[in-house]
């Protein structure tokens, strides 16, 4: 074999790789034909390859000639499904010009392969041609092309020019795809020339095509992958704002189903049955709750009940010391306050009633499970409000009960996956652990600049869905909520100690959108930017 057939055969042996490995991924996934029309540009990149080979191999002109048929033929092949790759990575709206492009380029690899004689090639014009390179003589032995392959030359032009402009419209609208395959298209375009005027014999040198094909086949590759990665990520984004959603829609679905049973008149029968019924309920929603916010709503729908100003709930842990408090209404109570829940915790308080220092305007109602406290919730009206109305009571201490079979259920829930994520951070090893180590530093020290998972996964030589798992066993949470996380610290600090406007403070801290850095502070602290500035912290 000659060796300059060598390197294409390589090629070839490639391009075959990737085509047939992105029409698997098309028959898993047939509703993005992205895949479909770059597996075919890979086999018409494939087949050129093989076809260049075979011609620099060939013995004459006449056995030279077969094979550069065949070249000629894939050379629209590749315009067509490059065309249709571009055309599924933009979303043009009209498909009508690759339509056109698809239907003459395919004519005229029809009539290349069909048509014999001068209109095409023929024997009886060779045009052999001697190229010195690195120390060798190298013979193409080709024949002259007639004019319907300078027609199709022409028109493969126009295609690739008009492919250049939907890219370049494309990358001024703000796709971030169309620049590498415009960068791509650089090189392609100068080996274009360069075979063209080899072939027309301007200047003797080798034929370049089928190396530049490999810049198409490589940025095609990396877009692909981009898209594939943008789109995971989005998928993980919306998952969690479906998981909040669902977590929100299903706590507000207990609270009501609680607040309809207690305000219902029903009987003794009736009311032990949907007691048992919101059980149940309660059982099969806390294992989805965030426990802040299930303590939250809680207490909110307890101040509604009550017709309270404001109040706490505070939850203690085995040992009676204090292990969650939601707050709302108001800022946070004096330690006086938590003492007098921590002795009706401890003393099992008589059932609740307006208690005094307010002229019966502060309101302490146990939460209890069955015998055992695991909790007070503190509610206190408004100055000017009156006093509690014992109605008003014995519904906010019924809510509660009925409600603090959820919140230790949500508890014992979040026990079970911290219990977990402690048992499988202890099943990292060292490397992994200093790999998670370096990863995290890497992040306090970065946070605000647009970290990469890939790229971060890389540097510490892991795969990015490994890496992905690994910290988040390590860190108990994604690598995109450890990053949000320490920017709304960052820029909790800027709203309390400048004046800076938000959303300066927002970009600041590495958010790319005003709403993104609202979602993100508000899951954090649980207020608005503006109102937690409006707080002073």
């Amino acid at each position: 074999m000659n060796w300059v057939s060598v390197p294409a055969v390589a090629m070839a042996a490639v391009s075959f790789y990737v085509g047939f490995s992105y029409l698997w991924l098309f028959t898993r996934r047939p509703l993005e034909r992205e895949n479909l029309a770059f597996a075919f540009t890979c086999f018409s990149i494939a087949f050129y390859d093989l076809f260049c080979a075979g011609l620099y191999h060939a013995a004459s002109p006449g056995e030279g000639m077969f094979w550069q048929r065949l070249q000629l033929a894939a050379l629209p092949l590749f315009t067509i499904s490059l065309s249709w790759f571009v055309y599924y990575m933009t979303r043009r709206a009209s498909r009508v010009p690759f339509i056109i492009i698809t239907a003459w380029l395919a004519a005229m690899a029809a009539a290349g392969l069909a048509i014999r004689g001068e209109l095409t090639l023929t024997a009886e014009r060779p045009f052999v041609k001697v190229v010195h390179f690195a120390g060798t003589v190298i013979r193409y032995q080709e024949v002259d092309p007639g004019i319907i392959h300078t027609l199709q030359f022409v028109s493969m032009i126009i295609a690739a020019s008009y492919l250049f402009y939907v890219l370049v419209k494309s990358l001024l609208e703000g796709d971030p795809i169309a620049g590498p395959l415009l960068v791509s298209l650089v090189p392609f375009f100068v080996a274009a020339v360069n075979d063209i005027l080899v072939g027309a014999g301007v200047y003797p040198f080798i034929y370049l095509m089928e190396y530049a094909y490999m810049f198409i086949l490589v940025s095609m590759a990396y877009v692909l992958q981009n898209r594939f990665i943008g789109l995971n990520r989005e998928v993980e984004e919306l998952t969690h704002q479906l998981e909040e959603k669902v977590n929100e829609r299903t706590m507000e679905l207990l609270l009501s189903e609680i607040t309809k049973d207690i305000y219902a008149d029903r009987s003794e029968e009736t009311r032990a049955a949907a007691g048992s019924s919101v059980r149940t309920l309660s059982q099969d929603i806390s294992i989805i709750s965030n426990v802040d916010r299930l303590l939250s709503r809680a207490l909110e729908k307890a101040i509604e009940i009550s017709g309270s100003g404001g109040g706490c709930l505070f939850i203690a842990g085995d040992d009676g010391a204090l292990e969650a408090a939601a707050c709302s209404g108001m800022d946070e109570p004096d330690p006086g306050v938590w003492s007098e829940a921590l002795r009706i915790m401890k003393h099992q308080a008589p059932p609740p009633g307006p208690a005094g220092g307010g002229e019966g305007r502060t309101l302490f109602i146990p939460v209890s499970l069955g015998d055992r406290p695991v909790g007070v919730c503190f509610l206190r009206r408004d100055h000017g409000a009156g006093a509690y109305r014992e109605d008003r009571v014995r519904l906010a201490a019924e809510f509660i009960a009925q409600a603090a079979s959820a919140i230790e259920n949500a508890f014992l829930y979040q026990r079970m996956l911290d219990r977990t994520a402690a048992a499988r951070r202890h099943s990292i090893t060292p490397a992994l652990e200093e790999k998670m180590k370096k990863a995290v530093a890497y992040i306090r020290d970065n946070y605000t600049s647009d970290i990469s998972r890939e790229g971060l996964a890389a540097s510490l030589n892991m795969h990015p869905d490994s890496f992905g798992r690994f910290f988040k066993i390590y860190t108990n949470m994604r690598i995109s909520e450890f990053i949000n996380e320490l920017r709304v610290r960052h820029a909790a600090e800027r709203l309390r100690d400048t004046g800076d406007t938000i959303i300066d403070i927002a970009f600041a801290a590495g958010f790319e959108s005003l709403p993104t850095f609202n979602r993100a502070f508000m899951k954090v602290f649980r207020v608005t930017p503006t109102r937690y500035r409006e707080k002073g912290g």
